[in-house]
C-alpha cells in the first residue's frame, strides 16, 4: 500500500495549539472540513510511495538539509486563497522557506526512484481550514475576524511524517532533520 511522505515545518507548540483551538471552534460552528485532523504544519513537499522507499526518502532529505541554517519565521495575519476554499495563517519569510525547500527537492529529485513522486508546494502556508464550501467559508471567515495573528519563531528543523494513503489515516512522525 502507498504511503504519503510529508515533509513539513512544524510551528512551535503555542502556535500549533492556537491553530488547533481555531479548528475546534470552527468545527463546532460549521461542521467538518479538510485538514481538521492533520497536525498544524507548513508543507514543503510530499511523495506518495510504497513504504519500502522510506529509507531512500530519509536519506535524500538528510542530504538536502546538510548545511542548511535555522531561520526566524514571522506570521502576519489570517488570510485565504482566491478560491475561498482554504483559510490559513500567512508566513512572511517565504524566501527563507524556499531556501530550505529547494535543496531538499533537488536531493529528492536526484534519486531516479523518487523523482516522479515529488510534489512541492509553491505557496507556503499554515492551514486553519481547507476544502470549504461557499457557505462554510463565509461563516468561518466571519468567525475568524479581525484576521489578526502575529507570531514569530525560530525554525530549527524540518520534519518528515507519513501516513497510509487512505481516508482517515493519521500522520506519524518519521524523523526530524535539524537545521544548523
Amino acid at each position: 500500500m502507498l504511503q504519503r511522505f510529508l515533509l513539513v515545518i512544524m510551528p512551535v507548540p503555542v502556535l500549533a495549539e492556537k491553530v488547533l483551538a481555531l479548528r475546534a471552534a470552527l468545527h463546532a460552528r460549521i461542521g467538518g472540513f479538510s485538514g481538521r485532523n492533520t497536525p498544524p504544519h507548513i508543507t514543503l513537499c510530499f511523495l506518495d510511495l510504497p513504504e519500502t522507499m522510506e529509507q531512500q526518502v530519509v536519506g535524500a532529505v538528510a542530504s538536502g538539509t546538510a548545511g542548511l541554517r535555522a531561520f526566524m519565521l514571522h506570521y502576519n495575519g489570517i488570510t485565504h486563497f482566491p478560491d475561498k476554499r482554504t483559510i490559513y495563517i500567512d508566513p512572511v519569510e517565504k524566501e527563507a522557506i524556499a531556501s530550505v525547500r529547494t535543496p531538499i527537492i533537488a536531493a529528492l529529485k536526484a534519486h531516479d526512484a523518487l523523482q516522479a513522486a515529488v510534489r512541492e508546494t509553491g505557496h507556503p502556508h499554515l492551514t486553519i481550514a481547507a476544502g470549504l464550501k461557499p457557505d462554510k467559508f463565509s461563516t468561518a471567515w466571519e468567525m475568524l475576524a479581525p484576521h489578526r495573528l502575529l507570531h514569530e519563531e525560530r525554525v530549527g528543523e524540518v520534519v518528515l511524517m507519513k501516513r497510509l494513503l487512505q481516508i482517515g489515516s493519521m500522520y506519524g512522525h518519521v524523523r526530524s532533520f535539524p537545521l544548523g
